[in-house]
């Protein structure tokens, strides 16, 4: 009777491990997987942002350029808020084609893919 007693006893602390293992096992993914989207999102969002003074400086310039070309430096802004205005107009009729889809498949390739070690 002890014997059976003892076996049980083993294999509830057995059990009891292994529950324990995965639940760390789990927290670790969860750890890996968001340190990895987060890192990813700031690497990104900082060349991002230094990518962006490159076409700021460009607009700016050719604002100017187009102001000095009709004598008035107004009008290159307008001109160049305009056509900014357009594309704006463009990428909200269009957004789900070219924006949403495309970004939500690459979020989730991106969750869904698995660290080779």
């Amino acid at each position: 009777m002890e014997e059976k007693a003892t076996l049980i006893e083993s294999f509830v602390e057995g059990a009891e491990e292994y529950t324990k293992s995965s639940i760390d096992l789990l927290k670790l993914k969860a750890i890996d997987k968001s340190s990895d989207i987060i890192s990813s999102v700031l690497t990104t969002l900082l060349i991002s942002i230094a990518i962006l003074c490159i076409p700021v400086m460009v607009n700016i310039g050719a604002a100017l350029w187009i102001g000095k070309l009709f004598d008035n430096t107004f009008y290159g802004f307008f001109i160049v808020a305009a056509f900014y205005t357009v594309v704006a107009i463009f990428l909200f009729i269009f957004r789900k084609q070219l924006l949403k889809t495309p970004l939500r498949n690459i979020i989730i390739k991106f969750i869904r893919k698995e660290k080779k070690i």
